[in-house]
């Protein structure tokens, strides 16, 4: 397992903005996270398909009047929430409220009202029917301490003393319901009013705009304050948001649209400084002057506030109050190797702004209109406001990401069959979305798809939508019929994965390109796409040639007049298209393209099928190539195509880069390629680039883990050593933690087993033990195999919640049957959509114990370790009877 993920895994995984339940940090592999999941539910017709609720009663307001006690991790108050009938004759409404201790419910002005609850939802029905358009309050009062989900709360305690003082809400996709009685699906939108009581010395933050905050005198409320916000825009459940505790506060002023102000500012824990809020966030202003231009709307909402802190997963778009987790705040060594990643997950979440919050996708099937498209808007901000290449490299890790993932399970983009909502949020909402965008805008030109886009944005400004209200706006403005391209890239599965030939006839000065659309099943009814794009090549005078082409069948040969065999050739050279492109015209062309080519992606493509040959030559034409290279993402993808090569030469040149390259932004890429080796040449010059102590955090974790997999040559002792360092967010602790586990040495079992114990690492890097833990048990003999099994069962009981996901990670990793019955328990006491994950993890063992024989594997080292037992108590026995005799 790679010790660091690649740069369209880290975004994947930043992405999935809930607590999954392998809750992703900083110091834990992501590649591996998303391993068990049985994905084929996609596919599983006797999974119902989901529909977003009748609203014949429909919440429009929401009052939450609540004490936030952080001690007591509690929630004491009531809520009002009114509601409108959108017809007559109407009068009972169900509530989603988990777990919650409801004292009472009642009309505000006393109309008579029956309920029932029955832990799961509220039942309402009016004795008085409603009339057409006719509002009602009901007012809830309820308390909920220690939620399951929803609110989390953070506290200092002994094992831990500088913990931060928190509760903050993160709700995505359906976790309010935990601690507010509420519609809590999508369609649902509501205004909203805070009124929220805590202790004086804790900042309270909302949604919208503060109306004032009171410091209370009277003995029952002494020591508190009540802070009041409101959001006067409509807001689904998974967007409502607060946090309140002991923030450090950044305010970065206001950015000027022309006719408001809106207030930007940062918070986080003490753990991190205001410098380190401004460095991470400090080019928002500019992203929202940037967006605000490009979408041709003002920014939609009173403020831009945005607050870090451990425990939260990812980043979420909430109204006016953007959540992330603090182990992506930087210092100025980070800055210089994450800045770039984080600005992207800035863009994104400012981007929902406009598509997720103030149009909102009508159910979980269209999820694609705001996950897609703020995905897609991280690749035009690149465009944009740095360069061509960033944005071409944006698209290539997008595809690839998605790619990785369709090799797993394909389903199509729109989709109503899900067991839980969370796996709609997947590489295909995202980054295959975002790539389909792509290949629209190129169909039908820029400048209809943007006006377009600002055509949609407008009309369905604080509406709900789905897919064909956005796809009729697209045939308004281009006069196209959009059907076809829509059925194919959003309503089925799979994309264009294509396998190319070329060849030149010299005596017809012919050239011709063969294109098969590996992907066609017509078993299982998988056609083969129809597409526009170009083919090109270049001839010996230099000359760039293209031509269109239209491809409509599962093999079509195309020929075109040449004068002289061509220089290089070329599929699809503008990235018009999203497919996967196997494409080797000839190792020499691409040798010539590896240089060459003037767009990223054809350099990048002509390494990885160079590679693929094995030829010296052609590893050593990658190798001098990266020498070459100005740009670094594409250095990074040569690096990767060394690491995978398993040649000498690839040894020797990365060796060579080890020592060389100094860019942050590669640098650990290229840790992560050697990292695949176990060679003495290796080791050394590993160990010789760290000992020179300038290497940035994620560099060295990546170089500790490439010195752990040289096994039994691995450093222990410096490993062990750099284990117990906390350093910034963890991140090279977390490293060398993973590089333990990586030596496979038998002391390092003993060492993580110490550093897992609640208190005994830093939070931040603690997980990264965990995942480490289980990676090294599943490789080990019964005793230490059953001491690891243990302790990550009794961890699934650990204080902290990314503790509990790593265990049940680490126990998936090691197949572990034993923990099968601990596991189904964990299950139950958590949200549908963890318990969904854990239960993947539960089918994902006993699959796997079917599979290779675990079980009965288990039972014969059983029983070879009580024959040896018994072996010994034998030689004991004769060696005793040889004495007495």
């Amino acid at each position: 397992m790679p010790t660091t993920q690649s740069l369209q895994q880290q975004q994947g995984w930043f992405r999935r903005k809930a607590h999954h339940f392998n809750s992703y940090d900083v110091s834990i592999d992501s590649s591996q996270q998303q391993t068990f999941s049985a994905w084929e539910d996609f596919a599983n017709r006797a999974i119902p398909e989901q529909y977003p609720p009748d609203l014949e009663i429909e919440p429009i307001h929401i009052e939450i009047d609540l004490f936030i006690d952080l001690v007591k991790r509690q929630a004491t108050g009531h809520v009002t929430t009114t509601v409108i009938a959108r017809r007559a004759n109407v009068g009972t409404l169900t509530l989603h409220a988990q777990d919650l201790e409801i004292a009472s419910v009642a009309d505000s002005i006393g109309r008579e009202i029956n309920w029932e609850y029955d832990g799961t939802e509220l039942h309402l029905q009016w004795v008085e029917l409603f009339e057409a358009n006719e509002r009602r309050d009901i007012v809830i009062a309820y308390q909920v301490t220690e939620p399951v989900d929803g609110i989390y709360f953070s506290k200092p305690d002994d094992a831990y003393p500088n913990l931060p003082w928190y509760a903050a809400t993160d709700h995505e996709t359906e976790r309010a319901r935990h601690w507010l009685p509420c519609l809590d699906l999508p369609n649902v939108r509501t205004t909203l009013d805070f009124r929220l009581r805590a202790e004086t010395r804790f900042t309270i933050l909302a949604n919208g705009e503060q109306i004032d905050e009171v410091v209370h005198d009277d003995a029952e409320r002494q020591g508190t304050k009540t802070a009041h916000w409101r959001l006067e825009q409509r807001c689904p459940s998974y967007l409502i948001c607060f946090a309140i505790g002991d923030f450090t506060t950044a305010d970065d002023g206001s950015y000027h649209d022309g006719s408001k102000e809106i207030p930007c500012a940062y918070f986080c824990s003490p753990y991190h400084s205001p410098d380190d809020l401004l460095r991470t966030f400090g080019r928002t202003k500019k992203m929202m002057a940037w967006m605000t231009k490009k979408l041709a709307l003002p920014f939609p909402y009173p403020k831009y506030y945005q607050f870090a802190l451990p425990g939260i997963g990812g980043a979420m778009e909430n109204i006016s109050l953007v959540s992330w987790t603090d182990g992506l705040l930087q210092d100025e060594t980070f800055a210089q190797e994450y800045g770039w990643l984080v600005d992207q997950i800035n863009v994104h979440e400012m981007a929902h702004s406009y598509f997720g919050d103030a149009i909102v996708c009508r159910d979980f099937a269209h999820g694609w209109l705001k996950e897609s498209w703020a995905t897609y808007i991280e690749q035009l901000w690149r465009e944009d406001e740095y360069s061509a290449e960033e944005a071409q490299y944006v698209y290539y890790l997008h595809a690839e990401k998605y790619f990785a993932e369709a090799d797993r399970y394909q389903r199509p983009i729109v989709t109503r069959r899900f067991k839980s909502s969370w796996d709609m949020y997947d590489a295909h909402l995202y980054e295959g979305g975002a790539c389909r965008l792509h290949t629209l805008r190129c169909e039908i030109g820029d400048e209809i798809f943007f006006a377009a886009t600002h055509d949609y944005l407008q009309r369905y400004s604080e509406q709900v939508v789905e897919t064909d209200d956005f796809r009729h706006v697209f045939e308004e403005h281009s006069g196209r019929s959009l059907g076809r391209f829509f059925d194919q890239w959003f309503h089925k599965p799979g994309y264009p994965d294509l396998e190319i030939t070329f060849k030149f006839e010299v005596r017809r000065k012919l050239g011709t390109f063969t294109i098969k659309q590996k992907q066609v099943d017509r078993d299982a009814g998988i056609p083969p796409f129809h597409f526009r794009t170009e083919i090109g090549w270049i001839d010996a005078e230099g000359l760039a040639h293209t031509q269109a082409i239209t491809v409509d069948r599962e093999v079509q040969i195309i020929s075109v007049p040449m004068d002289a065999k061509p220089e290089q050739v070329r599929f699809d050279a503008e990235n018009r298209l999203l497919h996967r492109l196997a494409f080797n015209p000839g190792d020499q062309m691409l040798r010539r393209q590896l240089t060459q080519a003037p767009e990223i992606i054809g350099r990048i493509q002509a390494a990885k099928e160079l590679a693929k040959t094995g030829k010296r030559i052609n590893l050593q034409a990658i190798v001098v190539a990266y020498k070459q290279e100005g740009f670094w993402g594409v250095r990074r993808e040569f690096a990767a195509a060394l690491g995978k090569a398993n040649h000498e030469v690839a040894i020797e040149g990365l060796v060579e880069i080890v020592a060389t390259e100094q860019d942050p932004m590669v640098l650990r890429f290229v840790f992560d390629a050697i990292g695949n080796y176990r060679d003495s040449r290796v080791r050394k010059a590993v160990i010789e680039r760290v000992n020179c102590a300038d290497l940035p955090y994620m560099a060295l974790s990546a170089a500790y883990y490439a010195l752990g997999a040289q096994r039994q040559a691995a450093p222990f002792e410096q490993l062990a050593e750099a284990s117990m360092q906390e350093g910034f967010n963890g991140i090279v602790q977390g490293g060398a933690l993973r590089a333990l586990s990586a030596s496979r040495q038998a002391e390092a079992v003993d060492l993580l087993l110490e550093r897992i114990d609640y208190g005994a690492t830093s939070q931040y890097a603690r997980p990264a033990a965990v995942i480490a833990l289980g990676d090294l048990g599943k490789g080990l003999e019964k005793r230490d195999r059953e001491r690891i099994i243990e302790k990550l069962i009794d961890l699934l009981r650990d204080p902290q919640r990314r503790i509990r996901s790593a265990a049940v990670f680490a126990l998936g990793t090691m197949q572990a049957t034993e923990a099968i019955a601990a596991l189904e328990t964990y299950a139950r006491s958590v949200t549908k959509q963890v318990a969904v994950g854990v239960e993947r993890v539960i089918d994902q063992i006993r699959s796997a114990s079917k599979t290779d024989g675990s079980a009965v594997k288990h039972e014969l080292e059983e029983l070879r370790e009580k024959m040896r037992l018994l072996e010994d108590q034998i030689q004991r026995m004769d060696a005793k009877i040889a004495l007495d005799g």
